[in-house]
């Protein structure tokens, strides 16, 4: 979803695209959130971990790897309050909704800090190519977003210098 969403922003993909694109943004959002509520479920009922609904649901009360399982927990708000955010865009502006389109960033950062530190599956090197994977196209898209000239602004790097004219003597008769 986060790449997606980079790719719609760097203008990237043809016009025709963006609104399919959009769609399937959205729908990987929600779906990932579907997945945290039974990624979170799962962890209610595990036998081993015994972690109760505060430690699942409030960041730093979690009894084992409390910083890396409350990164998890962050990472979600910040998924769901982006993911309710598509609603409420109108009421909000699209310059809040952009700004706040930021911290999709801190999710997917913090997202993939707890599945490194916290996941028992990802372990090793094959923690390191999963990470590898899911960061280098982010990586990418955010340089180009931020390198890429776009229409109808000035690339950060084309500055224009404007002769400065000196001031005239004011004339007095």
């Amino acid at each position: 979803s986060v790449s997606l969403g980079l790719a719609m922003s760097t203008k990237l993909l043809k016009p025709r695209l963006q609104k399919d694109i959009l769609g399937w943004h959205q729908t990987l959002l929600w779906t990932a959130l579907s997945m945290l509520a039974l990624h979170g479920g799962a962890i209610l009922f595990d036998p081993v971990m015994r972690f109760g609904l505060p430690a699942v649901v409030v960041p730093g009360t979690a009894p084992w790897r409390p910083i890396t399982v409350a990164a998890g927990v962050v990472a979600a708000y910040l998924m769901l309050t982006l993911a309710v955010s598509f609603r409420v865009r109108r009421r909000i502006g699209q310059r809040r909704w952009r700004l706040l389109h930021y911290a999709s960033f801190g999710a997917f950062a913090l997202a993939l800090g707890h599945a490194l530190h916290a996941g028992t599956d990802l372990q090793g090197t094959t923690g390191l190519v999963f990470a590898a994977v899911a960061l280098a196209p982010i990586l990418w898209l955010t340089f180009a977003r931020i390198l890429m000239p776009r229409p109808g602004r000035p690339h950060a790097r084309a500055r224009v210098d404007r002769p400065v004219e000196s001031p005239q003597p004011a004339v007095t008769a």
